[in-house]
């Protein structure tokens, strides 16, 4: 039925009320507005793709390192990765071992059998879980393929891959040049040392990248631990080459240390780790072997004899700007897994009594502790069987000199 003129007259007046009222100019701007909106939820709408980037694993794996294994502190952000993807391949993990070698990808996308994405929750997280251990047995069967312990090329190499962030597995005790700590020694500033890479043309290009180390430091297999202060060394001259290099992140991890014997079999020089680290006369740390403590075996006390190593460190105290001191006591491992009653601690604080009594003043004594069997300078045991020469070079006491602004 028709509608009447009166009855369209009133429709045009209740559809289009406002066509007669809204200025030319507002019409123009809320179109202007509605075309930026559009715009800014265009770009929007690829961003879930870009979030996920993939991950670049460089693993040094000699025969001076413990052997590697995927960090604790990744299992959750490599999960997360996996379950963020949305489309095969998204998840993606390379290995970098070699410089010319087989780089190894593993991608931790859940997918079906049709090669979709896996939405249902049990299934996606057993794929992923089954993944990461894949990837854990890949990495604990990593080996270098060369002589001595280079990071630079490798962290160089993992550079050219596009849109990752690089997590780098390496004790970083590198011995060949330009980072050689043999040559460089311990005493050296950490900043003149990343000054003379970069004179040598030697810094990689980390541009925006998200760099994370872990197990700096930790010495394993051939080469003896390092003492607090150089580890400490360590991580500075990383994160210095790391920052020089642009990335937009630069972090330590410091993982639980794994004493697991290395596979690799290619030899790596031994950087020498003296018993004392000094700077400017004084000292930073020390190392008192059970050859000069002379414990008796099993006994935290502490014979006279001993008091001869001990003055010195009283004598520097005392001329020395040295705002505390912490004294840490080590014992070998002999395979039975006891602690022996925190006979370390027990030792450690023996130490700290005999040097309060020499004259060291209460209030530069920091901490005292044990850490058991737990941080062999090298390993006691030698094709499964306790090597006694070994085991005297684990049973010790440090001390830490910690110097203002340090």
């Amino acid at each position: 039925m028709p509608h009447s003129p009166k009855s369209q007259n009133s429709l045009r007046s209740f559809c289009c009320p406002l066509r007669l009222n809204i200025p030319p100019s507002l019409v123009l701007f809320l179109v202007f507005l509605l075309l930026v909106i559009g715009l800014v939820a265009g770009c929007g709408s690829s961003a879930p793709l870009s979030s996920v980037r993939s991950v670049t694993l460089v693993v040094t794996a000699t025969s001076a390192e413990p052997r590697p294994v995927l960090p604790e502190s990744m299992v959750d952000e490599l999960t997360s990765m996996a379950k963020r993807s949305k489309r095969k391949g998204g998840a993606t993990v390379r290995v970098v071992t070699s410089l010319s070698g087989e780089v190894r990808t593993t991608d931790l996308t859940p997918v079906r059998p049709n090669g979709q994405v896996q939405h249902a929750a049990a299934d996606a997280d057993r794929q992923i879980h089954s993944a990461i251990d894949k990837l854990s047995v890949t990495l604990g069967e990593a080996a270098s393929t060369t002589p001595g312990l280079s990071v630079l090329p490798l962290l160089d190499r993992a550079a050219e891959i596009p849109d990752a962030d690089i997590h780098v597995i390496s004790s970083g005790i590198s011995t060949e040049a330009p980072m050689d700590f043999r040559v460089i020694g311990w005493n050296t500033n950490p900043a003149s040392i990343i000054d003379s890479i970069a004179r040598q043309g030697q810094i990689p290009n980390l541009t925006g990248r998200h760099v994370t180390f872990h197990g700096l430091g930790r010495a394993g297999g051939s080469q003896p631990s390092l003492p607090p202060f150089a580890r400490t060394m360590t991580e500075q001259v990383w994160v210095g080459i790391c920052e020089r290099a642009g990335a937009a992140s630069c972090t330590v991890t410091h993982d639980a240390p794994t004493a697991t014997a290395p596979v690799a079999t290619m030899p790596v020089p031994v950087v020498p780790v003296p018993e004392a680290i000094t700077r400017g006369g004084c000292p930073v740390w020390l190392n008192l072997s059970d050859a000069v403590l002379h414990f008796a075996g099993g006994s935290a006390a502490l014979p006279v004899s001993a008091d001869g190593a001990l003055r010195p460190v009283v004598e520097a105290t005392s001329r020395c700007a040295i705002q505390a001191i912490d004294i840490t006591g080590h014992i070998a491992d002999t395979g039975d897994g006891d602690d022996h009653n925190d006979l370390a601690g027990r030792r450690a604080r023996a130490v700290a009594d005999r040097l309060l009594t020499l004259g060291l003043p209460s209030s530069l004594l920091g901490a005292v502790s044990g850490h058991g069997a737990r941080e062999p300078v090298i390993p006691n045991f030698t094709g499964g069987v306790f090597d006694e020469s070994k085991a005297q070079q684990n049973r010790r006491v440090e001390i830490v000199f910690h110097q203002p602004g340090r």
